[in-house]
């Protein structure tokens, strides 16, 4: 089923309506092309349509994550900076330059084998991963040591 058929759907099933601003909340989400935290996607959403409200943005954003649709990542170490990506994203993880701001995607093995790891050494199953990294990206530290 397409993202914005369950969406519509999670919806429903809260008692909301899938309103027009919901529908747009939705296809921005669907078809971002970065990281979009709430304040970003009202911006978008806002700017297609004034009657969106931030307050849309939240509860919309709320009932997708509370069905399983979105998933929330952090881009720093105090979550202070919280985005949504629909779920089924393969899993990968974020560096933020504290210089200019840039987030850095990447994958890595490092966090199965990590999660396998505790998974044997303390029969636990991990769910879910978070690891959010910060520093200076490469031109941010060349520029800073002065090279």
């Amino acid at each position: 089923m397409p993202f914005i058929e369950q969406a519509s759907e999670a919806i429903r099933e809260t008692g909301g309506r899938f309103t027009q601003q919901r529908r747009l909340i939705v296809e921005l989400l669907e078809g971002a092309e970065g990281h979009l935290d709430a304040e970003r996607l009202y911006q978008l959403a806002h700017a297609r349509d004034e009657t969106v409200s931030l307050a849309t943005v939240y509860r919309t954003l709320n009932v997708l994550e509370g069905a399983g649709l979105i998933d929330q990542r952090y881009l720093s170490h105090s979550h202070e900076r919280k985005v949504y990506e629909p779920v089924g994203a393969s899993e990968h993880y974020h560096f933020t330059c504290t210089g200019c701001g840039r987030v850095i995607e990447f994958e890595t093995q490092r966090v199965q084998r990590l999660k396998e790891a505790l998974e044997v050494g303390l029969g636990v199953r991990v769910e879910h991963a978070c690891l959010c990294l910060e520093g200076l990206c490469y031109a941010c530290r060349t520029q800073q040591e002065g090279r």
